[in-house]
C-alpha cells in the first residue's frame, strides 16, 4: 500500500487496510494473509485513540520499532538497521526510535 497525501481520514486509513486484507485472502497466500491481518491489527490498535472521522497528518502518529517491525513484516532488529541507516525515517526520543505513520505506510 502506497499513500501519497500527507492527511488521512482514520477511516480512510483503515478502510485501505481492509482492502489490504482482503486482497490477500483473494490471492490465497497464507504470508501475505498474516502480513495483511498484523498490519491491520498493529495499525487499528494504534490509531484507536483517534475518532474514525477525523483527520491525521500521517507524521504525527509515532509507532514504536516493534509496531513499526510488525507492521513492515520485519523483526525489530532489522527495524533498528534500517533508521540507523538511514533507509527508514525516525527519530530518538528519550533515546529510544520513534518512527511516523508515514514511514511504514
Amino acid at each position: 500500500m502506497s499513500v501519497r497525501a500527507n492527511y488521512m481520514r482514520v477511516d480512510e486509513l483503515i478502510a485501505l487496510l481492509d482492502r489490504e486484507r482482503h486482497e490477500a485472502l483473494d490471492v490465497r497466500d497464507p504470508i501475505a494473509i498474516a502480513l495483511a491481518a498484523e498490519r491491520y491489527a498493529t495499525l487499528t490498535s494504534a490509531l484507536s485513540d483517534i475518532g474514525r472521522t477525523e483527520t491525521v497528518d500521517l507524521y504525527k502518529p509515532l509507532l514504536s520499532v516493534s509496531q513499526a517491525a510488525k507492521i513492515l513484516g520485519y523483526n525489530a532488529k532489522d527495524v533498528r538497521r534500517l533508521l540507523g541507516q538511514g533507509k527508514l525515517s525516525g527519530k530518538k526520543v528519550n533515546n529510544q526510535w520513534r518512527i511516523p505513520l508515514k514511514a511504514v505506510l
